[in-house]
Formats: structure tokens, C-alpha cells, sequence
């Protein structure tokens, strides 16, 4: 059974270390996600949850005390399932924000809870079958785990804060895409784009608190003349999540949805916005998107474009 007990620990400690790093990734959104759920004023826990989650990991995953650790580790899971599943029926949550950055590994509400409930099964087996001297660190694994507890905390402080300036879109125009034919790139294979047309593409989540709050904004573009067209692009979500993105916005332009191993050949950070002309990306923007005049401002001081109208 101690066998049984240290692979299951292992598991269990894999899934804890990946959900963690992954809101490091995305401290912001996560402590939106807080914010969601009614706790906006406690949404400065975030930091503190996603280090405690990794360390909650670590541990699991080198068995260091095993029976404290998995006890420990049951009380954190059955803790934050209870808080979801209030916010998934209370306050209409559907994005748990389980594994942050590598949001294409979180799930629909219904698989949430399966998969919490298999978690909770595996730590009550670890800690029925485990005994209390089970396994401790030498210290060549303490300096690993203080290693990865400082670059875990290093980037939730950076991602936590990066999010927090005054100015947090970034206006690109010598991107990745800016010197390639699109019809030649991933947009010929995700959109049929005509030559003689502007584009303004959205690549969004539907669960993503920084897309939200650029849907309205977005949804003055095509009438303002930004462009001939807006497109949103976005990997195929649970039927709630969309349906509550419909109910909220209405939005006025064009959704397709893709398998996201599709669209993460495009990026994998949400919102990012590109805005394309004679059938090249003129400009890229990362982060919530502005009011129709400040782009438009934007597009005409550092592209001179002429055939964007001018209001």
C-alpha cells in the first residue's frame, strides 16, 4: 500500500505543481477570477493561494510527509471545490481558473467536479494508507524546492502587477506576423481574407476577464471604420461559458471557434488583436483594447493609414 500511496502522491503532487505554475503564469487573471466569485477585496490572496498550491505540490510529489502533507492537501481541495461550486451556483462562475496560463487544460463545471472529486479520493487513500514518518527531504531536494519556490514567486509578483499599470496594451508593429502574406500564414488556414479589405481580428477567451472588458470597445470598431470587418477568434469552451459571453455582450461581429491546439498555433495569451491591411498585420495588440479614437489615433500616427476613415 506505501507504494500504492507514494505513486498516487506523485500524481497528485504533478496536477498541484502544474495547477499552481500555471496561475504564477496568470496571477492577474486569477485574482480577477477571485474577484468574480465576490471576493474582490480578498483578491490580494491570490499570490498566496498559488504559492501555497505549489508547495502543497512539491511536497506530494517528493512524499515528504506524506500523511500531514495529504490531510493538508485534502483540506485545500475540499476547500476551493466548496467555494467553486458556490460561485458556479450563486454568482453564474463557470471558469474556475484551475490551471491559469494553460487554460486549455481547465475544464467545463461538470468535469471540474469530477476530476476535484477523483483528487479528493486519491489524497483520502494517501492519507488512510500512509503512516506518519513516511519519507523526508534530503538537501539536495530542499535546494530544489527553494529554487522553484523562488522563480514561482518571482513571476506571480511580476504577473500580478504587470497587468496593474496605466497602460497595460502594447501596440506592436513589427510582430511576428508584420512581414508574411496572412493568406500564406495561420490566418489563411483559420480565415478567407480578401486583399482589398481591413481586418481586425480578436483572438479571445470566452472565460478571460481582460477580453471582457474589451467587447464593448470592440464592438464600435467596425462602425467607427477600423476596419471593413471584425473577426473574434476563440477555442471551442463549455456551452455555459459561451452561452453567458452571448447573454452579457450580444456581440455584433463574427465568432468562429476552433479546437485550441488550432488557435494556439496563433498565440496562446488572450485578448491579442491584430489589425490587418493589403494582406499583412499592420498592427498587433496584446491587452484589453482601447476606445474606437484612441486606436484609431494609434493606427494613423504609426502606420499613416489612409483609408481608415477619418471621424
Amino acid at each position: 500500500m506505501k507504494k500504492t500511496s507514494k505513486l498516487l502522491s506523485i500524481i497528485v503532487g504533478t496536477v498541484f505543481t502544474v495547477s499552481g505554475i500555471g496561475k504564477s503564469l496568470a496571477a492577474d487573471d486569477f485574482s480577477q477570477i477571485l474577484a468574480q466569485y465576490g471576493f474582490g477585496s480578498l483578491s490580494f490572496l491570490a499570490s498566496l493561494i498559488i504559492i501555497f498550491e505549489v508547495v502543497l505540490g512539491l511536497f506530494l510529489f517528493l512524499c515528504f510527509k506524506l500523511k500531514q502533507t495529504g490531510l493538508i492537501a485534502l483540506c485545500f481541495v475540499t476547500g476551493l471545490s466548496a467555494v467553486y461550486l458556490c460561485g458556479y451556483m450563486f454568482a453564474n462562475v463557470t471558469d474556475c481558473g484551475c490551471f491559469g496560463y494553460f487554460s486549455f487544460l481547465n475544464l467545463p463545471p461538470v468535469f471540474t467536479f469530477i476530476r476535484n472529486l477523483i483528487l479528493i479520493c486519491l489524497l483520502l487513500y494517501i492519507v488512510r494508507n500512509s503512516d506518519n514518518s513516511y519519507r523526508t527531504m534530503d538537501k539536495k531536494e530542499i535546494a530544489v524546492v527553494v529554487c522553484i519556490l523562488c522563480a514561482v514567486s518571482f513571476v506571480t509578483g511580476y504577473t500580478c502587477t504587470e497587468h496593474n499599470n496605466n497602460d497595460d496594451t502594447q501596440y506592436i508593429t513589427n510582430g511576428e506576423y508584420a512581414s508574411k502574406d496572412v493568406e500564406n500564414s495561420i490566418f489563411g488556414e483559420l480565415l478567407t481574407l480578401s486583399k482589398d479589405s481591413t481586418y481586425f481580428v480578436f483572438v479571445f477567451s470566452y472565460s478571460c476577464p481582460h477580453c471582457y472588458n474589451s467587447v464593448e470597445n470592440l464592438k464600435k470598431y467596425e462602425q467607427a471604420g477600423i476596419a471593413d470587418r471584425v473577426i473574434g477568434l476563440s477555442f471551442a469552451a463549455d456551452t455555459s461559458a459561451v452561452n453567458k459571453f452571448y447573454g452579457i455582450f450580444n456581440p455584433n461581429f463574427q465568432i468562429k471557434n476552433y479546437h485550441y491546439r488550432q488557435l494556439f498555433r496563433l498565440t496562446n495569451r488572450f485578448p491579442v488583436s491584430y489589425y490587418i491591411s493589403n494582406n499583412k498585420v499592420k498592427m498587433e495588440i496584446r491587452g484589453i483594447l482601447p476606445c474606437w479614437y484612441i486606436l484609431l489615433q494609434k493606427l494613423q500616427n504609426t502606420e499613416n493609414i489612409k483609408s481608415i476613415k477619418n471621424l
